[in-house]
Order: C-alpha cells, then structure tokens, then sequence
C-alpha cells in the first residue's frame, strides 16, 4: 500500500474514474437496449396502423368497384331497354329483357367476384338471376328494403345495407347489400339496383392479410351494428363496449380492450366509401409485447447487478480516497469551536495532504485575516444577492423552449415568433446593461413579458391583469426585477394544485411620497402550502427581495404579506417614489 501515498489525489481519482466510466459503459448499454424496446414498440404500433390503413383502402377499393360495376351497367343497352331508358323500350317483353340481362349479371360478376347476385327492381316487374334458386318472388317494393329506401331523405340513394338474409334468393348466410336507384334522371324514378355481398366472403376478403390466429378486423355500422362477420364467438360483447361507442362517434384513432383473460390493442378507422361503416382492427397484445417483456426482465437483472457492484466499490474508493480530507475536515471541526491550536497531519502525499500542510500555515495568520475577511464576506453577500437577482430558473427556461419547439411543430409560427420576442424582452430587461436600477416603465414591461411567456406555457391555467394608475410618472427609478420573483410564486407555489382559474392581479400606484407595488392572487395560501413549498418560497422571493431592499433602501421600504388559505395571498411591496430619490 505504500506506493498508493506516493500517488498524487489526481492519480487517485483518475483510478477511480476508470472504474466509474466502466460501470457507466455498463448502464449505458442497457439503457440504449431499453430504448431499442422502445423503438420496438413503436414500430408495432406502426405496423398496427399500417395494417389498419391497407385494409381499409383495399376494402374501400372493392366497395368502389362494387359500385363502379353498378353504374357501368347502367351504361349497357340490354339494361336501358329492361328499365325504360331507351325510346325502343317495350314493357310487354319482360322474358326477352330478363334473358338478355343474364348476360350483363355474368359480366358483372366476372368485373368484381365478391357480388355474390344481383337484381333490378322496376315497378313493371324485377329482374332475378335465373342461374339462382328464387324464393316465391316477393315484391321488392313489399320488402323490409324498400322501407329503408323510403326513409332516406337523400337526393341521389346509394344504401349499404348490413347483415340480413336474402329475401330474393334462396340462399344461406347472410348477405350485404348495395342499394341505388336504377339510373340518375326522372325516367328512372322508383326503379333500383341491388348487389348482394356474402358476409362470409367479405370477412374473408378483410382478414386476408392478418398475421395474427388470434386478431381479427371487425367492421361496424355507427349504431353499434355488426357487419362482418356476423357474429363473433371470440369478442361476443365487442360493440357494446363503453371504448367502441365512443369510436364510433369519431373518425380514427385507438384504444385498448380486454376480452376475456387476453388483453387487445384496438385501432379503427371510419370506411370512405361507406362512411356509416367503420373498421377496426383487434390484434393481440401479448403476440406484439412478448419479446419486449423478455428484453425488460433481462434489463432489470443486469441493471440490479451493476447497482450492487457499483455500490460496493464506491464505497471502497471513497473511504481509500477520502480519508485524508476526512482528517482535513475532523481539523476544520475543530476551529470552527475556536481551537486554534490543533494542526493537520497526514502520511500522504497527494494535493489534499498539500492543502491541509497550508491550512496549518493558514491558522498561524488567522487572527490577522479576520478584518479582511469580515470585509470579504460583506463583497460576497452583495454578489450572491446579485447572482440570485440575475438568474434564471432553468425549469422555466426548459418549459418556454418546449413550448416554443412544439409550437413550431404544429406550425403555430405566429405564437412562436411572439414568446421568442418576449424571451429575447425579458433577457434586455433583465441584463439591464449591467445596472441594478431600472425605470418603472422597464419593470412593468419585464414581468408582462414573463407573465406572456408563463401563459403560453401553461395555456389555461392562469390569466392576469395590470393596472397602473392613471398619470404615474413611468420613468422613476426602481430596482430591477422586484415584481416578477412574485408573479413566479403564484404560479409555480399558489397555482401547484390548480389546471385552471388562476388569476393574478398587478397593481401599482403613489401614495403621497411612496411608490406601492402590489402582487395578488387566488392560490392556496402560505397556510395551506406544504412546509418544503413554504420554506422554498421564503428563502429564495421574499428574502431575497427583502435584502435588496433593504441594501438600497434602508429602513424606508416595506415588504408585507398577507394569505388567506385556499383563497388568495397579496405581497405588497412600499418604497420611496422618484422624490425621494433625486
């Protein structure tokens, strides 16, 4: 151990560095592999969305083309002449019509395979698929169909129809159905096209793409009406759930949701082509989180092992590497009870053994130092009260430059151009050219500008007001920033507890031979404050103010408080108007 006194305190502490660095190496590593996790998770949440998107264009594209099917038939002339479109038309030949249409309905089908059958409504009579079992024919015009048509008020009608069985065909399962009038002019009045989907084949069509057995797309009507599938053994309760009747009302978004034992990420996303309809995509949550579960458990583990390690070796190094400032500090102990007698001694050679070889020297001169450093300390008081003057609250700097990157994130350029003025405002006025008296004018201008920048910050927390009397000469002298210490208060300390209502009111006004400046606000009080809160505010505002002055002013200036608990707290703040002063 002796080559270790010989070891400068520099020597030492580059050691214990090293040890340091590489612990910190250590940490530093899982936490890039916790933000990996991170970074994981999030790409899941964008596979999610990305998933959602395609589905639902690719099922908006096949609606469309549902759709553009129906109205390319329209265009056909064996269709023209079935519906009376045509000045060759002839009612009298339903058959010929109906077997001439059997051609159109195959290519119809051809276009676009998800039509499962189609019909056309007339009142002179409808025209089925004669390739299709019908039911005993039913006037569409009698049907549950058609009641849906006569309760739209809309101009032009273009109906989905959710699940329903096919009143037509003699078919199983349920259907969807696609509903328009027979073409857009008089001449087509009362006469409608139907396209029949099959849930099954449009479920099918939905969920081609998932990745996931135990994930499913659910499609809904905004009244909470099942649409595909039909029904649903493994979310049985799905549209009734308090998450989705709020996503119906909107247009996308997501949420999570728990069927059963097994929690789902749900996203969803209101259909263009039918916007009555809205998708939602139900994927497992254990599925996507498992890996990310096994990378947080592993973290866990070695960061509980560096922290034992790290512990353990501080430790070690700090009672090696401190013991001759220990001996150092048990001399200063010793003086500071006024025993001037005692002396330090060290086996070390290092920079701290140094000093405490020069602390002795020091002891022998003390007696002769104690007028210098009376007048020293004197120095040193009105410099600390100025650095505290001076400073800035770096959490209220961190908030206003989030607030204002945020702001220009969202393009809101008007609002930053303003708190970055007021910013570069509230820096002039408070510099104030190195000079510690300011005109009334600036300081009223300093605390407007850092109430502006506080109201940016938090939007709806506080407003204010300023009121300053009529005919007050602005350009008398006052000491800086003695108003915006207390604005500050009331919004971190009075408004802690509160999202909104604050209210804080600045007055200034002369009586006779005295300026008065007033803070007011509605907070909580110094009673009903915590004690930490309370002892916080006394030391660094009032204080603070208090010393400065006092230094200035004397025994001419007033500083007096006044809280209600739960109500309001006022600072009122007298010193000596211009008058007094020139």
């Amino acid at each position: 151990m002796n080559f270790i006194y010989k070891l400068s305190f520099q020597q030492r502490i580059w050691m214990a560095f090293i040890l340091v660095v590489s612990v910190v190496i250590l940490a530093t590593g899982l936490l890039a592999y916790r933000i990996a996790g991170g970074m994981a998770e999030q790409n899941a949440e964008r596979l999610r969305q990305d998933m959602l998107s395609k589905t639902s264009q690719a099922l908006d594209e096949k609606l469309n083309k549902i759709k553009t099917s129906i109205f390319s038939m329209m265009m056909n002339m064996d269709y023209r002449r079935a519906v009376g479109l045509e000045p060759t038309s002839d009612f009298q030949n339903y058959y010929t019509h109906l077997s001439a249409l059997q051609t159109v309905f195959i290519q119809m089908k051809l276009v676009e395979p998800l039509i499962d059958s189609i019909m056309v409504a007339t009142p002179e009579g409808s025209y089925y698929e004669t390739s299709k079992i019908g039911l005993p024919r039913e006037s569409f015009y009698d049907s549950s169909l058609y009641d849906k048509v006569d309760a739209t008020e809309e101009r032009h009608i273009e109906l989905w129809i959710g699940p329903h069985e096919d009143p037509f065909y003699n078919e199983k399962g349920d259907i969807i159905t696609f509903l328009t009038e027979g073409a857009m002019n008089a001449a087509s009045e009362n006469k409608y096209v139907l396209a029949n989907v099959k849930v099954t084949e449009l479920t099918r069509y939905i969920n081609r793409d998932l990745g996931f057995n135990e994930g499913r797309f659910i499609l809904l009507s905004r009244d909470g009406e099942m649409i595909s599938p039909s029904s649903s053994a493994l979310f049985p309760d799905f549209a009734q759930h308090a998450s989705v009747r709020r996503a119906l009302q909107e247009n996308e978004g997501n949420f999570a949701y728990r069927a059963g034992e097994n929690d789902y990420f749900v996203n969803y996303r209101q259909l263009e082509s039918a916007d009555n309809w809205v998708l939602f995509s139900v994927l497992p949550k254990q599925s996507i989180a498992q890996q990310l579960g096994s990378i947080t458990w592993v973290i866990l583990v070695f960061i509980l092992l560096t922290l034992i390690v790290s512990i353990f070796f501080a430790r070690l190094l700090t009672r090696l590497l401190l013991r001759p400032l220990t001996k150092l500090q048990t001399v200063m102990k010793k003086v500071e009870h006024s025993d001037l007698d005692v002396r330090f001694e060290s086996e070390f050679q290092d920079e701290i053994s140094q000093v405490g070889f020069r602390f002795n020297r020091m002891l022998d001169e003390i007696n002769r130092l104690f007028h210098e450093v009376k007048e020293a300390e004197t120095e040193k008081r009105k410099s600390e009260l100025k650095a505290m003057q001076a400073q800035i609250d770096p959490h209220f700097l961190y908030n206003t430059l989030n607030t204002i990157y945020w702001k220009s994130q969202l393009q809101e350029h008007e609002h930053v151009q303003q708190m970055v003025l007021s910013l570069s405002r509230l820096f002039q006025l408070g510099l104030n050219k190195g000079k510690e008296m300011t005109s009334l004018k600036n300081e009223i201008t300093h605390v407007t500008q850092y109430l502006s920048i506080q109201k940016q910050c938090y939007v709806s927390l506080f407003d204010y007001r300023a009121d300053v009397q009529e005919g007050l000469d602005l350009s008398q002298p006052v000491l800086k920033i003695l108003l915006q210490p207390l604005v500050e208060n009331s919004i971190l300390h009075g408004f802690k507890d509160r999202k909104e209502g604050g209210f804080i009111h600045i007055h200034i006004y002369q009586v006779e031979d005295r300026l008065v400046l007033e803070v007011e606000d509605n907070g909580v009080g110094f009673e009903a404050a915590k004690e930490e809160d309370s002892s916080k505010l006394s030391g660094y505002a009032l204080q603070n103010i208090q010393k400065r002055l006092a230094l200035r002013y004397g025994s001419d200036a007033e500083l007096e408080l006044i809280s209600i608990p739960g109500m309001r707290t006022k600072v009122t703040i007298r010193i000596p108007s211009q008058s007094l002063l020139s």
